[in-house]
């Protein structure tokens, strides 16, 4: 009977062992990948169309509040205002299935609504360097200066200007535009207004035959943000999300190497099941024209669940071989450490940096008064659930910077000191809340509990009944033994009295 008992439990030992480090894992692993695509119809998919909520949507302004000493040729002192908060919802649309290559194609769309009550108002009045006056002068000064004579003639019939830098509302800067009269007859002013005409200055709309509005952020709401071709990891699971194409290209030919010009990551509304955290959570970004990949730094908890905390910066380019591609010419025009120069991408003389140049070269901190960096405040960072590929907190920030030089041939600018301005910067965060988390808990946490539970019951009572019932057989044993050993000893003893 004892051996019986030995049998099963030696055999609900192995079947805790099997089936809870190695069958059940790879069933589950089976099942997630299956679960986590772009399959049509699926809740994946749906949800991948259309982000179920929104982004929280910031923006931090940096006021500039010594203008006049600023225009001279004085240090800038700059004041941070905000936060001005949005909505910021994404969808996709014109979305296709190609079948034959387990891929999807479909065009990107951001939508901002305004939300005062969660931040400033609006109409907060601040002061920057002019959108329209710096930044084009500095970008035909850097790319055509033989056109500059005649672009500054056209500035100076368009703005009349008396500063370099414009002092209005938030909103009318960013969102609602700033107006541009384009009723002038004079040649270098119909010039820069054939931009508009054209559509080619984004940011400008037309309010009627000669006047139209520009700002900073209001031509990118509710507008097209580039056509993607992404895999659909029906196949293989591992490539869900990956991008393919981007505006029809299956690469890039902004950069100078086919390294930095290459698709890595997802278009970041997704990302595959059961990764390893030493693959990063690349993404390529259109407005960057580049992927970024967060790296793996510690181990966190959102809400009760185990997550993984990836971190990024730009990093230090021109030290960096497998970036000097990132370089306009290496290694003599690189962009300092901590930035991305953004020239190339959109043809503006903008630099990218974290905010308050964290992590950045210090020198551009020097150049500025009034930026105090904070890792807490300024980093970007991603709480990342492996198993299912879930991103559970986001922190999204990027600064935006002008790089500026002094214009001789503008009045406004002649005096300006080199440096790169800090304009403004904005936060996209979010976090999952309980409805979400909790079906996280319960579709996999709570399954990996119950086989955890399951698994080290078996394993722990399979080897108690298997010692006990050994202990047990090996004792029995024994007492036969001594038994029969007496009883031996007995007739012995009575043969001989």
């Amino acid at each position: 009977m004892y051996l019986k008992i030995m049998i099963g439990a030696a055999l609900l030992l192995q079947l805790g062992i099997l089936v809870g480090f190695f069958g059940f894992p790879q069933l589950m692993n089976k099942m997630i990948k299956s679960q986590i695509n772009l399959k049509p119809g699926s809740d994946t998919r749906k949800l991948w169309e259309q982000f179920p909520i929104a982004i929280n949507f910031s923006i931090y302004v940096f006021n500039l509040t010594n203008p006049e000493e600023t225009q001279n040729g004085g240090k800038p002192v700059l004041q941070e205002i905000g936060p001005f908060v949005f909505e910021e919802w994404k969808d996709k649309y014109n979305i296709e299935d190609i079948e034959e290559e387990d891929a999807v194609t479909f065009n990107m769309r951001n939508t901002f609504i305004f939300r005062p009550d969660l931040g400033l108002s609006g109409e907060e009045i601040v002061t920057i360097p002019h959108p329209l006056i710096q930044v084009m002068a500095i970008a035909i000064k850097r790319d055509k200066e033989a056109l500059l004579e005649v672009v500054v003639d056209g500035i100076n019939v368009l703005f009349k200007p008396t500063s370099p830098f414009v002092t209005a509302p938030f909103m009318d800067i960013f969102y609602r535009g700033i107006d541009i009269d384009c009723s002038s007859d004079h040649y270098a002013a119909k010039l820069i207004c054939l931009k508009f005409y054209t559509g080619d200055i984004k940011g400008g709309f037309q309010v009627n035959a000669t006047h139209f509005k520009f700002s900073l952020m209001g031509g990118g709401n509710h507008s097209d943000a580039g056509q993607f071709k992404v895999s659909r990891g029906i196949k293989v699971s591992r490539n869900v999300g990956q991008v393919l194409q981007f505006d029809y290209e299956d690469e890039l030919s902004v950069w100078d190497g086919d390294e930095c010009n290459r698709f890595r990551g997802t278009d970041s509304t997704i990302f595959a099941p059961l990764m390893s955290p030493k693959d990063g959570l690349w993404s390529f970004s259109g407005d960057l024209c580049r992927s970024l990949g967060p790296k793996f730094q510690r181990k966190v908890k959102y809400d009760g669940i185990p997550a993984y905390r990836y971190t990024m910066d730009f990093g230090d380019v021109k030290n960096e071989l497998e970036n000097h591609c990132f370089c306009n010419k290496y290694p003599d025009d690189c962009p300092a450490k901590g930035t991305m120069d953004l020239w190339r991408c959109n043809e503006t003389p903008m630099i990218a940096s974290l905010p308050h140049f964290l992590y950045a070269d210090s020198k551009l901190l020097a150049g500025v008064d009034g930026l105090e960096p904070q890792e807490q405040k300024h980093s970007i960072f991603v709480d990342f659930e492996i198993i299912s590929g879930t991103p559970l907190s986001v922190a999204k920030r990027l600064q935006f910077n002008l790089d500026v030089i002094p214009i001789e041939q503008l009045k406004v600018m002649q005096k300006l000191r080199p440096l790169v301005m800090p304009l403004f910067w904005v936060e996209e965060s979010a976090n999952l809340d309980g409805s979400f988390t909790d079906m996280i808990k319960k579709k996999i946490f709570l399954v990996i509990k119950v086989n955890s539970t399951i698994k080290w019951i078996s394993i722990v009572m399979g080897a108690f009944l298997f010692i006990l019932a050994f202990y047990m057989h090996y004792t029995n044993k024994r007492d036969r033994k001594v038994f029969a050993v007496g009883v031996a000893a007995q007739n012995e003893f009575n043969k001989k009295y």
